[in-house]
């Protein structure tokens, strides 16, 4: 029976899969106006109940040519989240389906903003430049990431990216705030100590709200299913979507657009996970 509907599921069609991608990062300008400049900004955390808390974030400032959105390039250099409509569930092959095929991709140049720093309740981390060879006519430039200790991204915490300016990008600071963790968000069935039981018609979520604008959304592997809920402090999973034995990935998600000079669009994008290993029974 799992089976049945976990094929129902990877046969959604992908204007269903695309409508979950509102807040991704798209340009302003129309086809004749030439060329759009768009940034994501992606702070992530991770708790593991056996390998601890790891944190990351990264910047990319993208520039394509109409016809082509900054949301194709996102796709091309693999920063896109896709996800289904709110309330929904889809397989993430379904959802690969939104992604540009490669022979239709768009040429997308990642642009040396200079110097590029997070900070977070005073405390500063630079980001580290990274020039990416262009390998395959198809993306060139710059990518700025760095992996950190948790405590240097904090959860529910206040935030300023710094980017001191390029060539032809003026410098300009962007304020933020972060949701709460992952680890906020609980499941019944679960031990304390990163362990799901699964039994029942379905698993229960529960977390103290944030932001209307907010989702959770859980990844369920190895059948690579993703659930998308409302932030209202609630959700429900049906048990049939979870296999014999696997992982569970609990997501907070907070998305904030921004505009700068020189920046046509951009997005800064907090997702804080946990993750639990899980048996059926």
């Amino acid at each position: 029976m799992r089976l049945s509907l976990l094929t129902m599921l990877t046969t959604l069609p992908a204007a269903f899969a695309s409508a979950g991608c509102a807040g991704s990062v798209s340009g302003t300008a129309d086809a004749e106006a030439g060329t759009t400049t768009s940034a994501v900004i992606v702070i992530e955390r991770n708790v593991d109940a056996t390998q601890g808390a790891r944190a990351e974030g990264s910047a990319r400032f993208i520039r394509v040519a109409a016809p082509a959105s900054a949301a194709d390039a996102l796709h091309v250099i693999g920063a896109a989240l896709d996800l289904p409509p709110r309330g929904a569930c889809a397989t993430v092959s379904s959802l690969a389906g939104a992604s540009v095929p490669t022979d239709t991709a768009p040429f997308v140049q990642l642009v040396d903003v200079g110097a590029v720093s997070l900070e977070a309740d005073g405390v500063g981390m630079r980001l580290l430049p990274r020039q990416l060879p262009d390998v395959t006519d198809v993306v060139t430039g710059v990518v700025y990431d760095r992996a950190a200790e948790a405590a240097l991204l904090p959860a529910a915490s206040r935030y300023v990216t710094h980017v001191t300016g390029g060539p032809g990008l003026p410098s300009f600071d962007v304020v933020s705030s972060a949701p709460s963790d992952a680890t906020t968000v609980r499941l019944t069935g679960e031990d304390g100590q990163g362990r799901l039981t699964v039994t029942g018609g379905s698993v229960e979520l529960a977390w103290p709200t944030g932001s209307a604008d907010d989702v959770v959304y859980i990844d369920l592997g190895p059948g690579g299913v993703r659930c998308v809920f409302d932030d209202v402090g609630h959700g429900s999973v049906s048990t049939l979507l979870f296999d014999d034995a696997g992982t569970v990935m609990v997501h907070r998600l907070h998305r904030e657009g921004f505009r700068a000079p020189g920046i046509d669009s951009g997005e800064i994008r907090f997702d804080f996970a946990r993750s639990l290993t899980f048996v059926r029974r």
